[in-house]
């Protein structure tokens, strides 16, 4: 009682004296970089690093309540697997690829954020009594004050903690917190990675909290206030996160190193039907369920009928034919994060480098955080779960922004006032413009390098637009020779027991089989037969239509891209 009536009084006394004047203080650098709007125009958004397990992404992402715009996107593998300690046992080898990267991705953003493995976080769901925020924010500078709800927190020391809360009730005398912290020598190095590689880091996040919000601000209104549950797998870093209103929880599933290498040996496998692969399959859906089970237990959770699946391996067919019809009434869905997201046709073929649309979402929902040193209200921005930024100079950094462009608006100002005195003062102002001739020829000499510079930045320009013109007619040439293969192979994958009748093959619409075969068996065998070869990724889709004792089809196939 003691220790909560001390808590009351402080914060009423902060009350008075200083959260009052903050916020006038915050409202008025809010409205001077409004007004100063051109300064912070490309800080609205950041560049997103994204380590995958063998992989590296660089891309910047425009987001907004209505629309999706990818302006950059470079992924490319490394000649290595990172392994599950990527930055302390390859730090120099990645500043190289991520600065490779950025540079072709020609980013033009000036903020960068970089997702920090889950597994280097604690991470856990503390119940409070009910707590105004403003006093969780006070006792929250003390690291034992979180000692007092988890006993096994008590070495803070040393880590940089977050935290926020998910819930809070007076009436239930219940306050829900989020609380998630990190070694500093771990920030430490996730922040030099960006700074060595001419980045300028000022978002670094934990990689299942951008998990969530590249699922949520994707979210369907109707959806928005449903429970969801994700499975996400990479080597070392194996969870399940379920997410309901006041509730996130995250657990770890516990898949062996044994499997864990299995499941990148898959990626290489064309069927894995089997004794062999149906015992994995046994073990990787037995640790997802149990997973499932302790978090419906333990933090009553209500069943979840579906899961989202997102994997940082290369392949998703293989990891969701193993998962599918194996977790009871839960069924599992690939989370096709590049769903809907405009993508420059010059970077469409990073996105194509992966056949699985998932290994994008952390990458992407990291991309929708920021600074907002602006102060746009929530109703401006896309919808997110988490803002959780483990870099601790963020707010003195977003707080140089608003000086910044405060200084620009006052610059403005004191050059109106001079332009004004000299109109008033006419003649009287001539000895001072003699005096200031050197530096206004200075200014010119400066002015003339800066269009200099210009012309030349124009120059680079177009060398940049020529090679990607080159880019795309090569693309249009792989194309073709795919045709040339595919119809080299055609007479081979037609069984004796069909007939080809016609064949039309558009770049754009892919290919179009048209005949008759004396089974449906048979037209699975040209299905097959096209999957074995290799010449397309997905099943095409087939019409069938009985006529007599004979089967006619129409076949449409999407060709894979000749690399």
């Amino acid at each position: 009682m003691i220790r909560r009536h001390a808590i009351s009084v402080r914060a009423k006394a902060r009350q008075v004296t200083g959260v009052n004047c903050m916020s006038r203080a915050d409202a008025f650098l809010s409205s001077a970089v409004q007004i100063a709007g051109p300064l912070t125009r490309l800080q609205e958004r950041i560049v997103a690093v994204k380590l995958h397990p063998d992989a590296v992404s660089v891309l910047q992402l425009h987001p907004s309540m209505d629309e999706w715009q990818m302006d950059r996107l470079i992924s490319w593998s490394l000649d290595r697997a990172i392994g599950r300690e990527p930055v302390q046992e390859n730090y120099p080898y990645l500043v190289d690829q991520i600065a490779a990267a950025a540079e072709e991705a020609n980013v033009d953003g000036v903020d960068a954020g970089i997702a920090i493995p889950g597994s280097l976080f604690d991470t856990r769901i503390l119940t409070l009594p009910f707590m105004p925020d403003e006093d969780i924010a006070d006792e929250a500078e003390e690291p034992e004050f979180w000692e007092e709800f988890d006993p096994e927190l008590s070495n803070l020391l040393g880590r940089v903690v977050k935290y926020q809360v998910l819930y809070s009730n007076e009436n239930e005398d219940r306050t829900v917190v989020l609380l998630s912290s990190i070694a500093v020598s771990e920030v430490e190095r996730y922040r030099g990675l960006l700074l060595d590689a001419n980045l300028l880091p000022v978002y670094l996040e934990n990689e299942l909290f951008s998990l969530v919000n590249g699922i949520y601000a994707r979210l369907s209104v109707d959806d928005v206030f449903k429970p969801f549950g994700v499975v996400y797998l990479c080597p070392g870093n194996n969870f399940l996160v379920a997410y309901m209103r006041g509730k996130l929880v995250i657990h770890k599933i516990q898949i062996s190193d044994f499997d864990e290498a299995l499941l990148k040996e898959m990626e290489g496998v064309d069927d894995v039907s089997g004794d062999f692969w149906e015992e994995v399959a046994i073990r990787l859906s037995e640790a997802v369920k149990q997973s499932l089970s302790f978090i419906v237990e333990s933090y009553e959770f209500p069943k979840l009928d579906k899961l989202y699946l997102v994997s940082e391996y290369k392949v998703i067919e293989n990891v969701t034919a193993l998962l599918e019809d194996r977790l009871g009434s839960t069924r599992i869905s690939p989370y096709d994060a590049m769903e809907d997201v405009d993508v420059p046709s010059e970077h469409a073929r990073y996105v194509d480098y992966f056949t699985n649309p998932t290994v994008f979402t952390t990458a992407v929902g990291l991309a929708t955080q920021g600074l907002n040193v602006e102060g746009k209200a929530d109703s401006h921005q896309h919808q997110r779960l988490i803002s959780m930024n483990f870099l601790e100079d963020a707010p003195r950094i977003r707080r140089n922004r608003q000086l910044a462009a405060l200084n620009r608006i006052l610059s403005l100002a004191i050059m109106a006032v001079v332009i004004l005195s000299g109109g008033l003062l006419g003649f009287n102002s001539i000895p001072a413009y003699m005096q200031t001739r050197d530096a206004v020829q200075q200014y010119e000499a400066a002015k003339g390098f800066a269009q200099t510079q210009g012309l030349r930045r124009q120059v680079n320009e177009k060398k940049l637009a020529a090679a990607n013109d080159l880019t795309f007619k090569v693309q249009n040439n792989s194309m073709r020779r795919g045709h040339a293969d595919f119809l080299s192979a055609l007479p081979s994958m037609i069984p004796a027991t069909a007939e080809l009748q016609s064949l039309r093959i558009s770049e754009k619409d892919g290919v179009s089989l048209t005949g008759v075969a004396m089974s449906n068996t048979v037209i699975s065998d040209i299905k097959n037969n096209l999957r074995s070869g290799r010449f397309t990724r997905r099943d095409p889709s087939v019409t069938t239509e009985r006529d007599g004792d004979l089967w006619r089809f129409t076949m449409n196939i999407k060709l894979a891209r000749v690399e």
